[in-house]
């Protein structure tokens, strides 16, 4: 779809969520609506954020730890008296009428269910009133089209791996949806292990909402049938069928563990075919220099997505301990450890 609509790059959204593989890949989205695009990844931040500044849009996760959504929304409104009162979309991987009447009754101005997809997202902002102004639509480069190509070889490893649904999520981008990827690599890897751990110590408290974060990330991705697994085991924990999730989490972590692996490896081979791209790329020590410097704004604004897009664009264009620095960033960067990335930039900053 050749989206119509597009925000002025100066109106900006707050994405809350616990989980970065979705939170990234509602970020990926709103920005290339262009919105200017944070993340929050939890209620608790959401609202210092809101404290800090004005958001014209906020789309909030409902399951949460600590604080879920619903109570995250009655917060931010209390703190928003008397500046602009911000559009609040509720997202939900489960959206029944009880859970959007408690998304509406808290504040909220409409639902979502997820996976998002785009042109739903596009429509709903439309409805809500938010000013926009068009802009040109944005080209895909070349280097998306070269990789479009080797995507199908790459993915095609990926057992239970719809990706082709996956693309769709992202209105057509293979770059986001491979970025959205890579994040998921992490987050399931956590999951599963929680679930794991869950399982050892036979506590079965926290594990409904284990499941629920694997459910939201498989279906981002177009994983359907592990989305499914964990949707069931999801609502057996709610039940409280313990024996019954008990007898089941051997199996089912024994498939995810394979799923994510297979990922793991497909997104490695992805990035070294984006570095074969631009290897035969040069920069001069003055352009590296003032990369370096937007790098650092960026890690400043824990912007995920510009980090990683200069990162890539970077790490082929470098040898020796520039090179090593940068994969270094990049490593701490998919951890979400931005001090760890701050403190390696500043050691490069004083090799050079």
């Amino acid at each position: 779809m050749e989206n119509q609509f597009k925000a002025p790059r100066e109106k900006k959204v707050l994405v809350v969520d616990d989980n970065m593989a979705n939170s990234f890949a509602l970020a990926a989205m709103t920005e290339r609506l262009g919105f200017q695009v944070k993340q929050a990844g939890s209620g608790r931040e959401a609202i210092n954020d809101v404290c800090q500044e004005e958001y014209d849009i906020i789309l909030m996760d409902h399951l949460m730890p600590e604080m879920n959504g619903i109570e995250a929304i009655k917060q931010i409104l209390f703190v928003s008296k008397g500046k602009k009162r911000p559009v609040i979309i509720g997202v939900s991987a489960t959206v029944d009428q009880a859970v959007k009447d408690e998304f509406l009754q808290a504040g909220a101005d409409d639902v979502l269910e997820k996976p998002v997809r785009m042109q739903k997202l596009e429509e709903l902002v439309q409805s809500l009133g938010v000013n926009s102004e068009e802009t040109d639509s944005e080209e895909i480069d070349e280097d998306e089209e070269i990789v479009e190509i080797a995507v199908d070889e790459i993915l095609d490893s990926v057992s239970g791996l719809n990706y082709p649904k996956g693309i769709e999520f992202m209105a057509g981008s293979v770059e986001n949806y491979m970025k959205v990827l890579m994040v998921s690599v992490k987050n399931i890897s956590e999951n599963y292990h929680a679930i794991e751990l869950a399982y050892e110590n036979k506590r079965m408290d926290n594990v409904a909402l284990y499941f629920h974060s694997l459910k939201g990330i498989f279906l981002n991705i177009g994983a359907e049938s592990l989305a499914e697994l964990s949707r069931q085991l999801e609502m057996a924990a709610k039940a409280e069928e313990f024996e019954n999730v008990m007898d089941r989490i051997p199996d089912f972590v024994k498939q995810v563990q394979e799923f994510d692996e297979k990922l793991s490896d497909a997104c490695d081979d992805y990035q070294q075919k984006i570095y074969a791209v631009h290897a035969t790329e040069q920069i001069s020590t003055d352009d590296f220099a003032g990369k370096l410097a937007e790098l650092r704004a960026h890690i400043e604004d824990f912007e995920y997505i510009e980090i990683t897009d200069l990162l890539e664009q970077m790490l082929p264009c470098v040898s020796g301990k520039q090179e090593e620095y940068l994969k270094k960033i990049n490593e701490a960067i998919q951890n979400f450890e931005y001090d760890m990335a701050m403190e390696l930039l500043d050691d490069l900053q004083q090799e050079l």
